[in-house]
């Protein structure tokens, strides 16, 4: 995996006590047990750690954890 990954899973097993071995890339944000209000977080945390604008919109469009490091790659984020 890559560290853009590794960096996201830490992100959302520090935060949101996310178990490790849930971390798929085919993972879901509801399997991962994050509602839409720790959604709304989880932008808000990628915008203070990656340093690029996530809006409420763009979350709503990422189903799974291959969604968001899409989104953070064509956000040009690297690690």
């Amino acid at each position: 995996m890559s560290d853009l990954y590794t960096r996201l899973g830490e992100l959302l097993t520090s935060t949101f006590d996310v178990e490790t071995p849930d971390l798929r890339p085919d993972a879901s944000l509801d399997d991962l047990g994050l509602d839409s209000l720790a959604q709304v977080e989880l932008g808000e945390l990628l915008e203070q750690h990656f340093g690029v604008e996530v809006t409420d919109a763009e979350m709503e469009k990422m189903a799974t954890l291959t969604d968001i490091l899409e989104a953070l790659e064509k956000k040009g984020v690297t690690v």
